[in-house]
């Protein structure tokens, strides 16, 4: 019944995308969840933004564990709506492993690039510190997670802070795939959104 009911939303957030006209923006998404040297992930965020009207983006973003500490992200997607192209990337360093009785820390860097609808770029770095659990219930995973991205944007020569409280859960009950949800609450120069998405782990 959760495979079906995220499939649905799924489903509903990329159609939405043909209709509406507003922007988007990368989330968490899959970052807390921490992927061993040597193994990738591929995974696909359509997003819905809550805030100015309703609109969606697809973000597309691939996964690498580069060592013990760090991952590596490289991310392309769409939107409509002001902020259009985007690409960009992070690293997410692990500090703290989420083991038994201590849950896992971490923080990501992440620089992404949006083409704007008036021909415009729009350079956007943070700083994305999150903290993620696991649980079981049964033979699935549960894994929830919060996180406060801030950091700048830029666009002809200006800057503004910008700000963002997300919360979400990743979920699990097959060997390679994740399936998430996201709600993100605007704090400075950002949007309200609602994420989901799936993650296929090697």
């Amino acid at each position: 019944m959760r495979n079906i009911l995220l499939t649905l939303a799924l489903c509903l957030a990329v159609g939405a995308g043909f209709l509406s006209e507003i922007q988007a923006h990368a989330g968490v998404f899959e970052l807390p969840h921490f992927v061993l040297p040597g193994n990738f992930a591929l995974g696909l965020e359509p997003e819905i933004i809550l805030t100015d009207g309703a609109g969606v983006g697809v973000n597309a973003k691939f996964t690498e564990g580069l060592s013990d500490l760090i991952d590596g992200t490289l991310l392309l997607g769409t939107g409509g709506g002001p902020r259009q192209f985007r690409f960009g990337g992070n690293l997410a360093f692990d500090f703290f492993p989420d083991i038994k009785g201590q849950p896992g820390i971490g923080l990501g860097t992440q620089a992404i690039y949006y083409r704007l609808s008036s021909g415009n770029g729009y350079l956007e770095i943070t700083a994305i510190p999150y903290v993620h659990k696991t649980f079981m219930s049964g033979t699935d995973e549960i894994e929830p997670y919060f996180s406060v991205p801030f950091g700048i944007g830029l666009t002809n020569g200006n800057y503004n802070g910008v700000a963002t409280f997300a919360v979400g859960s990743m979920f699990k009950n097959t060997t390679s795939f994740r399936y998430d949800v996201e709600m993100g609450i605007a704090i400075s120069n950002s949007e309200s959104y609602i994420s989901g998405g799936v993650t296929y782990y090697h």
